[in-house]
């Protein structure tokens, strides 16, 4: 859609990801065997038809930025438009040197909203929430409606977005209207959830980011939709009824992960109308040895499998040796596994060795986190 350009903020650091963050963003953060977070976004504007897409960084991008290359597997690499790699270009001399609100990141590409595109209207969402959004079908909602801005929310208490963390949620009337907001919520007693995933026109955003540039207010929930929704601005809503989850810590990406073992869960990420690419890695297909037992795992290309998984993601370039058994663990790509290792509730980061007859077990609240290129 040439009249819809995409924003995605994918600058978010999680310290609460501790081994998993330190090297990447929330948006990278490896996903289900092969995926990056950021793909599902990527593709939910793909297969809307959007194909100009600006993605706002700050730190810690170089993991994201060999990830998505020039945009190619989105069909995003283009001579006029295509994706923009967008770093902080505009801070002010007061920075901290992280942005502290989703405004104070958009004001700090104010001059690429402003002047480089000329899209009409602006989808902005986030790079580090697990939701396969219908775009195609917010996009038409919004257009045959005459709301100021539409916003994607979960149901009241739903199954599929999980509140493990400070979330906003809004009131709806009959008509699907937001007639009050919620900021920071803990629990899902009220209202309903934010996937802080919008849009609104190219005109409304910069009126917005005009708003909060004057008075230094950094947070588009807390300083600008609560005040244009007093100024009489409508909301309307638009609900995602599938699986969501927003990952900020080593719980949230266990869970989602795990959550990706039962199909009707996974379907709900991955369904055939609107595929998720990511950037593929050639790898061959993976080798399950005579005596090796999978059960309930996803394995990904690559591997070498002559121990027993179960309940497990493993990533592309995986070696598990003889004897070895892995339960409820994550492992990331070409970790190599001695034979006879037990473990139990582990996520390896990258490019991890552990030795055979290492014994390590953590449990589903705090999984053993090995960190990246560690040695055991």
């Amino acid at each position: 859609m040439k009249n819809i350009h995409g924003i995605i903020y994918a600058y978010n650091s999680f310290p609460e990801l501790r081994e998993l963050g330190a090297h990447r963003t929330g948006a990278s953060l490896p996903f289900c065997g092969r995926y990056r977070l950021i793909d599902i976004a990527l593709s939910s504007m793909q297969n809307a038809g959007i194909h100009d897409v600006g993605v706002i960084m700050q730190k810690g991008y170089q993991s994201l930025m060999d990830h998505l290359g020039a945009g190619k597997t989105w069909d995003m690499a283009r001579k006029v438009g295509g994706m923009n790699m967008l770093p902080p270009y505009g801070l002010p001399d007061s920075n901290k040197g992280f942005y502290e609100g989703t405004m104070e990141a958009l004001n700090a590409i104010g001059t690429y909203l402003s002047d480089d595109i000329k899209a009409e209207y602006i989808v902005l969402t986030r790079g580090d929430i697990c939701a396969n959004v219908d775009m195609s079908a917010l996009i038409n909602a919004h257009l045959a409606s005459d709301n100021d801005i539409t916003a994607v929310c979960t149901p009241p208490k739903s199954a599929t977005y999980v509140h493990n963390h400070a979330h906003h949620r809004v009131e709806l009337d009959e008509n699907g209207i937001v007639t009050g907001i919620y900021i920071n919520q803990t629990t899902d007693e009220r209202g309903y959830g934010l996937l802080e995933t919008y849009i609104l026109s190219r005109a409304k955003l910069l009126e917005i980011m005009r708003w909060c540039a004057e008075g230094n207010r950094l947070h588009f929930h807390k300083d600008a939709l609560i005040h244009f929704l007093k100024e009489g601005w409508k909301i309307g809503s638009f609900i995602h009824e599938g699986f969501a989850r927003h990952i900020t810590c080593v719980s949230d990406f266990w869970d989602a992960n795990m959550d990706m073992l039962d199909p009707e869960l996974r379907e709900q990420v991955f369904p055939c109308d609107r595929p998720v690419s990511t950037r593929e890695r050639s790898d061959v297909s993976t080798y399950y040895a005579a005596g090796s037992k999978v059960r309930n795992s996803l394995v990904a290309d690559g591997c070498v499998i002559e121990g027993e998984l179960e309940n497990c993601i493993v990533f592309g370039g995986v070696k598990v040796g003889a004897g070895s058994v892995l339960q409820n663990c994550i492992i990331l790509h070409d970790t190599v596994i001695g034979e006879n290792v037990s473990l139990n509730c582990v996520i390896s980061d990258k490019n991890v060795t552990i030795a055979p007859y290492n014994s390590l077990k953590g449990n589903r609240r705090l999984p053993i986190v090995i960190p990246k290129g560690s040695k055991i």
